[in-house]
Order: structure tokens, then C-alpha cells, then sequence
């Protein structure tokens, strides 16, 4: 192997490891904000105010697990989860479970945000209003999505795939390269070890 093409081996090696690093990264981000949510049967949402800090902060996304009739005598103080205060308004609304009551319609949820000095006005959250319970957050991501909008899951996706395919294409021009070049033979001599007029 020629001098030059150790830099350029090294180069390439370096080069596919950091391409596999920014694949692996895409990949893991695509299966938490899209795979696991609709495994858990929840829903990954873009934190837009403050009044969960300093433990979730604007531009986090928070992933859900579904809360339904079934599974929400689970639910317990401390435990943060997603829900709709207002029946004909579709905003969502993440704080942390204070208290619990019970009622006609079943158990109720007493929520407020950290950053609050008091708890939530709209009273106890029943089963009907809560959409999930945040199982984690993953920071900073939101702004992000926030920016490519609601094609923000194929933008993902589309990144994805063009760096896999980037990379695949780096490592096999870089196999190529290296299977082209000649095998050095252990048993022959270097020319330049050989003294002419000696045996």
C-alpha cells in the first residue's frame, strides 16, 4: 500500500464511522417519536409553555402511553399525564397528578404544572379527558419539528433513509477500493534490499 492511501483509508474509515453514528442517531429518534408512541397506543407532543420546568421545558417533546378506562386506576399522584381541560377545545394540556378524588363518573385527577403556584382551575380530570401518561421526554427535539411542521414524521423519515443510503454507498466504493488494490506478497523481496554484483 502506497503512503497516500493510508490517510485516505483513514479518512474513509472515519468518515463511514460518523456517518453510522448520524444513522443510528436518526434511527433512534424516529423509533422514539414515532414507533414507540403508537406501540404504547400514546402520542408524542411539542411542549410549547413553561409551566412544566424546569424538569420539561419548551421545544421538549414529551411521549405518551394511552390511558383508557382499563388501566387508569394505574394512575397516581406524581405521576404527569396529557389531557384535554376543555371538551370543545382541543388544546392539550401535560401537568402532574397532586391529588386523587373520587367521584359519580369514576376517579378524578387533581393536576398542576411545576412551574405553577397553584393547581389547575378546571378541577378533577376524569377518565374521558385524559389522552395519556408521559413515560418520557426527549429534549430540545421539539423546535425541530415544530420547524418542518406537520410533515415533521416523514422529514425524519426521509433523512433517515437518505443518510443509510449515504452511508451505504461510502462503505461499498470503500470496500471497492481496497479490494483493488494488489495483495503484497510476505515472500517477496523488496528490490531495494538487494545489492547489485552480490548474491
Amino acid at each position: 500500500m502506497s503512503h497516500r492511501a493510508k490517510p485516505k483509508r483513514l479518512i474513509a474509515r472515519v468518515a463511514s464511522f460518523v456517518m453510522t453514528l448520524i444513522v443510528a442517531a436518526f434511527a433512534a429518534l424516529a423509533v422514539l417519536l414515532v414507533v414507540v408512541p403508537r406501540f404504547l397506543d400514546g402520542l408524542s407532543l411539542t411542549v410549547l409553555t413553561g409551566s412544566m420546568e424546569p424538569g420539561i421545558r419548551p421545544g421538549d417533546v414529551v411521549v405518551t402511553a394511552g390511558v383508557n378506562e382499563g388501566n387508569i386506576s394505574q394512575l397516581k399522584v406524581g405521576d404527569i399525564i396529557t389531557f384535554l381541560p376543555f371538551p370543545d377545545d382541543p388544546t392539550l394540556v401535560t401537568h402532574r397528578v397532586i391529588a386523587l378524588t373520587a367521584g359519580a363518573d369514576g376517579p378524578g385527577f387533581v393536576t398542576k404544572g411545576d412551574n405553577n403556584n397553584s393547581e389547575d382551575p378546571w378541577g378533577p380530570m376524569t377518565a374521558t379527558q385524559i389522552r395519556g401518561k408521559v413515560v418520557y421526554v426527549i429534549p430540545y427535539v421539539g423546535y425541530a419539528r415544530e420547524w418542518a411542521g406537520d410533515n415533521a414524521v416523514w422529514v425524519v423519515t426521509a433523512v433517515g433513509v437518505l443518510l443509510i443510503g449515504y452511508g451505504l454507498v461510502l462503505v461499498l466504493s470503500s470496500r471497492g477500493r481496497y479490494d483493488a488494490e494488489p495483495a503484497s506478497d510476505p515472500n517477496a523481496t523488496n528490490s531495494t534490499d538487494l545489492t547489485p554484483g552480490r548474491p
